[in-house]
C-alpha cells in the first residue's frame, strides 16, 4: 500500500463521517454534496484496490484473504450506505453514512496494518 494513499482514504473518510454526522445533529438530509463526496471515497476505493493488486508482489507475507476481505467489504460498504443516506430522507440516512466512514477509516488503518 502507498502510505499518502493510505492517509488521504482515512482522512477523507473521516471528513465524510463527520459531515454526515453534523447533517445528522441538525436533523438535515443527505444533499447532493454527500453524495459526491461519497462517490470521491469509492473512486479512491477503487483506485486503492488496482494499487494493492499491482503491489501485491511485493508484500508476500500478506494475508490476501484478510486484506482484500477488508478491501472488498469497504468497496460494498460504500455505495450501499451511499444509496442509503440518499434514499433516507431523514437524519438517519446522514448518520447511517457517518456510520459508514467511520467503519471505512478504521477498516483502511486495519489493512495497512495487515499490509507490513
Amino acid at each position: 500500500m502507498i502510505p499518502e494513499l493510505t492517509y488521504l482514504l482515512i482522512g477523507f473518510s473521516l471528513l465524510l463521517a463527520v459531515v454526515s454526522l453534523i447533517l445528522a445533529l441538525r436533523n438535515r438530509a443527505a444533499g447532493r454534496w454527500t453524495l459526491v463526496g461519497t462517490g470521491l471515497l469509492l473512486t479512491m476505493l477503487l483506485i486503492q484496490t488496482v494499487v494493492s493488486v499491482l503491489m501485491w508482489g511485493q508484500s508476500p507475507s500478506t494475508d490476501g484473504i484478510l486484506f482484500f476481505g477488508y478491501l472488498l467489504t469497504a468497496l460494498m460498504l460504500v455505495p450501499l450506505a451511499g444509496a442509503w443516506a440518499y434514499a433516507e430522507l431523514t437524519r438517519w440516512g446522514p448518520a447511517v453514512l457517518a456510520a459508514a466512514g467511520a467503519t471505512v477509516a478504521v477498516m483502511i488503518e486495519r489493512m495497512n496494518q495487515i499490509w507490513m
